[in-house]
């Protein structure tokens, strides 16, 4: 039979995964199961962050291996270590180098497919290996395991799977040291699965010492406290050596993560140790039942802690079955208890996350407890006698159906329909149904448990794909990428100068790294708080996890160095294929007209700025003692610009402007606050208020608002001179946006409309930018700017003139204590400026010759600490083995 031949089993499982995956490729016309004019895989994060870092995986991997360490397509620079830790580290990820880059959404498919195929197939091999059930069941419940509503719901997170993958694994080797075979299988596979993905794998950690206290019971016969003591404090000598192992991932990682996560850690916000309940019993086991998902839990929702009715089913009889030692079922429980607190305690919540509150898709560990409850369930049917007593079946028939009747009859979940809630207790009654028939041979009762259970999944697949609606359409992509690259691929220059691009449009903030030019925005978990913290200083968008370019003035423009602006054409909708993707402004943008166009096109033109401060400006040294200031950005600016302009004569660029008079309708200050913080309300609830700012412009200078930070998309809508003007949300501080350039005019006008009835927002404020004067000072620096000699990834070198007879040199990016820099062959730190923004070297007078290298000393740690773990393991080994060997002869 199919027990016998041991390959077949697991090609008939990997086949049996791969044909619900394609059913429901062929479903959703997921690529290449549908046209161009149907659906990728990229949805929501998947779509508009991990595609462009795949396809710097890409050509990381074939042609640019610096981009391992730093990269300037992430946003105006950074490290790639985090990075790469957490989104690209995986070896699946090498699917991506058999695809080229305009085709890498069809890759992605792949790669789901092979991920899910795998995660099916390692819990087959945890399930044979450990309980050597009957193959068809084996399958049932490793169907169960890849097809789980966790895995549906986050598989756009696919850099979480590897941790699906490895962890059944890890488990089954867990389950050999507890019975004193080789280490070996335990301790590779969980250094392996930390170093694929540390993150995750933290979170399976908090798991094993919770899962190793329930295999030390399971395999006692009697509980003897001194032997559980002693088998725990082995499973925690393995977990050390394996975590010392990947310490050539993970030490390199925790060190790029204090300029990132660790550095956005609040401990007055985040560590509060107080057990605020989130989630109430109702809700957690909500999910319980089929299609418990609806879009809105993405952003925030209960557990996704299905797995099959089957799981249900057998996890009941699981605490009936008289075969399974009290000792074991008591510690079964403890642990689901502890789940429980972990899915509705804040704190407990936090921890699992590492001290901080995830950003959307909460409850990433809940997998665990998923693969906690199908090892229950595996236990429980490898120990039910042929037929389960009548009052047993009673009893779990009747639990299961006052269950599902009171969460249709008593809540009101946006995920519960009465369909899903009675199709899952049909699917429930009819395994129930299936396990009592015991006149059927038993591969044909294991059969059909299989066939209702893939039945069941797939409909359950199918519910939850079915809430996801905005999946990015293959035409469109390639469409998009296509013309970027069209525009893109002329200005990037084979010599080593250094610039930057910047573009209106866009269709994700990482696209810099899709089509490899040095850009300025950037959007992931990795990104360092400097640089959310400068755009912010700057009046540029920015949030915890996201810098964006929209709205850049004159002087940042030639700070940054950039080099190239691309435009939306006037025609550009015209021009665009009605399966196209349509470019469009993601901001008012009027300085651009400040630069001559370059070349035009049908849709899109490109403009140079042909006067920048280069990659480096010299400053004044005050710069040692300037500090940026929270929500005042063109203050900011201004400081800045003074500090570039050490010769001049300190007379300010921006001149604040009053406005002429502001006209309210249907609305009211019910209070000013704080004199700036005003409370506006709608005074008839009919119609939505507004108010509108009038304003002069006496000269062609541009002119600049600066909008309060709680302006959004969501609270208002901004109409200037009656015409849409669009703004960027979210950002964390106020942004300074185009007023207006070389355009005299009387009685302008800014109108905010409310989209609520009230609004709570500091006021608005004008600002006039002296341009002539500003275009004199950067045409007095074109000759002793910084002159880039030679650039990579992570190695810059060039000289400088000196002018002042003790100068600073501003290296506009995000300070960071890796960097090796010399000047004229001897070696010297940079020092943090700018409230620990950017960073600067103390010059003297005449020229320098400046070289510029980025290589973390941690990595060299971590090589250490992988070469230790290593040792200990081999040591540990050859003590075990002499030990073992004496007590033989003795």
């Amino acid at each position: 039979m199919l027990s016998n031949v041991k390959s077949v089993k697991y090609i008939l499982n990997a086949t049996l995964s791969l044909t619900i995956m394609i059913i429901l490729a062929i479903i959703f016309k997921f690529i290449p199961f549908g046209g161009p004019e149907d659906r990728t895989m990229l949805t929501i994060d998947l779509g508009q962050q991990y595609i462009d870092f795949f396809s710097t995986f890409r050509k990381t991997l074939l042609s640019d291996p610096r981009q391992l360490l730093y990269s300037f397509e992430k946003g105006i620079g950074g490290e790639m270590i985090g990075l790469w830790a957490y989104y690209l580290i995986s070896p699946f990820n090498l699917i991506f180098l058999f695809f080229n880059e305009n085709n890498l959404d069809l890759g992605v498919t792949f790669l789901t497919i092979a991920k899910i195929l795998a995660a099916s197939t390692t819990f087959f091999y945890f399930n044979q290996k450990k309980y050597q059930s009957n193959p068809y069941i084996a399958m049932a419940f490793a169907q169960c395991y890849a097809f789980m509503s966790y895995t549906i719901t986050f598989q756009l997170n696919i850099m979480w799977f590897d941790a699906l993958i490895l962890l059944p694994i890890v488990a089954l080797g867990l389950d050999y040291i507890i019975k004193g075979r080789k280490p070996w299988l335990y301790v590779i596979s969980l250094a392996l699965l930390i170093m694929f993905h540390y993150y995750i794998g933290m979170m399976v950690c908090f798991f094993l010492a919770l899962y190793a206290a329930y295999l030390i019971i399971e395999n006692q016969d009697q509980f003897v406290f001194k032997k559980f003591i002693i088998q725990y404090f082995i499973f925690i000598k393995y977990s050390i050596f394996a975590v010392l192992i990947a310490g050539i991932v993970l030490v390199p990682t925790v060190d790029s993560m204090t300029a990132s996560k660790g550095a956005q850690l609040d401990p007055e916000t985040e560590l509060i140790f107080e057990f605020v309940q989130e989630h109430h019993f109702v809700d957690v086991w909500s999910k319980m039942f089929m299609g418990g998902f609806v879009y809105d839990e993405m952003s925030s929702g209960s557990p996704n802690i299905y797995a099959g009715m089957l799981t249900w089913l057998l996890v009941f009889f699981y605490f009936f079955n008289r075969n399974i030692k009290l000792s074991e079922k008591i510690t079964s429980l403890i642990i689901i208890i502890i789940f429980y607190f972990s899915f509705s305690i804040e704190l407990l919540d936090k921890l699992w996350h590492g001290g901080q509150f995830p950003i959307w898709y909460d409850f990433r560990f809940s997998f665990t407890f998923s693969f906690f409850m199908l090892t229950l369930a595996i236990k429980a049917f490898d120990r039910t006698t042929k037929t389960i007593p009548i009052y047993q079946i009673v009893i779990v028939l009747i639990s299961m159906a006052v269950i599902t009747f009171g969460y249709f009859k008593y809540t009101n979940y946006s995920y519960h329909t009465p369909e899903k809630l009675f199709m899952s207790l049909a699917f429930f009654v009819i395994l129930l149904v299936i396990m009592q028939l015991t006149m059927l041979p038993e591969h044909i009762k294991s059969s059909l448990l299989l066939l209702v259970t893939c039945f069941e999944l797939t409909t359950n697949a199918v519910l939850i794909l079915s809430e996801i609606d905005n999946y990015v359409q293959p035409s469109k992509f390639n469409d998009y990428i296509s013309t970027l690259s069209k525009a893109v691929d002329p200005l990037k220059h084979d010599d080593s100068s250094f610039y930057r691009i910047h573009k209106t449009f866009q269709r994700t903030k990482n696209e810099a790294m899709y089509n490899h030019y040095h850009g300025l925005d950037h959007f992931g978990s990795t990104i360092e708080v400097r640089t959310t913290q400068l755009y912010g200083f700057l009046g540029l968008p920015n949030t915890s996890n996201a810098v964006n370019y929209t709205n850049g003035t004159l002087f940042t423009d030639d700070l940054f160095d950039i080099r190239y602006l691309l435009d939306i054409s006037s025609n550009t909708r015209i021009y665009t294929k009605d399966d196209g993707y349509v470019l469009y402004r993601r901001a008012s943008d009027f300085d651009i007209n400040a630069y001559p166009i370059l070349d035009k096109e049908n849709r899109y033109v490109t403009h140079e700025n042909t006067e920048r401060l280069g990659f480096a400006v010299e400053v004044s040294p005050e710069i040692v003692n300037a500090k940026f200031e929270d929500f005042l950005p063109i203050d900011n600016q201004e400081m800045l610009l003074q500090l570039i302009d050490y010769e001049g004569n300190g007379e300010t660029y921006f001149k604040k402007k009053a406005f002429n008079e502001v006209v309210y309708n249907n609305l009211e200050v019910a209070d000013k606050g704080d004199g700036d913080f005003y409370t506006y309300r709608a005074t008839s609830k009919d119609q939505k208020g507004s108010f509108t700012l009038y304003f002069d412009t006496e000269s062609e200078n541009p002119y600049y608002f600066t909008l309060p930070s709680q302006f959004s998309n969501s609270n208002v809508s901004i109409q200037l001179n009656n015409d849409k003007y669009s703004f960027y949300t979210p950002a964390e501080g106020r942004q300074i946006t185009n007023a207006s350039f070389n355009h005299i005019q009387s009685d302008q006008n800014i109108r905010v409309n409310l989209k609520k009835d009230s609004l709570k927002s500091n006021l608005i404020s004008l600002y006039e930018f002296d341009l002539k004067r500003y275009e004199e000072m950067i045409n007095s620096k074109q000759n002793h700017l910084f002159d880039v000699i030679s650039f990579k990834q992570n190695e810059i070198q060039g000289t400088i003139d000196i002018q002042q007879k003790k100068g600073y040199l501003l290296i506009p990016l995000p300070y960071d204590k890796h960097w090796k820099i010399t000047v004229n062959n001897k070696k010297i730190k940079p020092i943090p400026v700018l409230s620990d923004t950017m960073m600067a070297l103390p010059l003297t007078k005449g020229p320098h010759n400046i070289s510029m290298t980025y290589f973390p000393n941690t990595i060299w740690y971590g090589l250490v600490s992988t070469l230790i773990g290593i040792l200990l393991v081999l040591l540990d080994q050859k003590f075990l083995f002499r030990e073992t060997t004496y007590s033989i002869k003795s």
